[in-house]
């Protein structure tokens, strides 16, 4: 007779059976199992959006003098610890593109990129837009940044984000 099936630990990292392959019902989005995926789009699909800066004006961010030069430096969108659950970012609020010209954003999670979008602004449209883009599932307390490039050179864009907390 086959030994009796038990319940695995919370976020179990093991795969010798079938139980903690599926998991555990208390497994959280920090583990791999079947149930803690299942635990991930749950929340995903019900906790509310957020924007950053919240009750605030967006982040101007400064492109280099050059045409599709990055920023030299970071510019800061969200500072360590401002967002204290894990997070992902779902769209970009272009509040403001100071140049008739193609932009390139580019946001960062400490220095490493994350997302790339390109937006444009014509003589015939003002500059605010809400540009979809979808980054990896990013820690708590993570500090967020920003460069552009653009066409013209010397422009600068003002955003803000729309996230989703986990």
């Amino acid at each position: 007779m086959a030994p009796p099936r038990k319940v695995p630990a919370v976020d179990s990292a093991q795969n010798d059976s079938i139980e903690e392959v599926v998991g555990n019902k208390s497994d959280t989005h920090d583990g791999s199992s079947a149930i803690a995926f299942l635990h991930i789009l749950e929340e995903h699909i019900h906790k509310p959006s957020k924007v950053w800066p919240p009750l605030a004006n967006g982040i101007a961010v400064a492109g280099a003098a050059g045409g599709w030069g990055l920023s030299a430096s970071f510019t800061e969108i969200a500072a360590p610890n401002d967002i204290s659950s894990d997070f992902d970012i779902h769209f970009i609020s272009v509040e403001d593109l100071d140049d008739v010209t193609v932009y390139e954003i580019v946001l960062y999670a400490v220095e490493v990129e994350i997302a790339r979008v390109r937006v444009a602004r014509t003589a015939n449209q003002d500059s605010t837009t809400q540009v979809p883009i979808q980054t990896p599932m990013i820690p708590a307390n993570t500090q967020i940044q920003a460069k552009i490039a653009s066409a013209a050179g010397n422009s600068v864009a003002t955003i803000a984000l729309h996230y989703h907390e986990y």
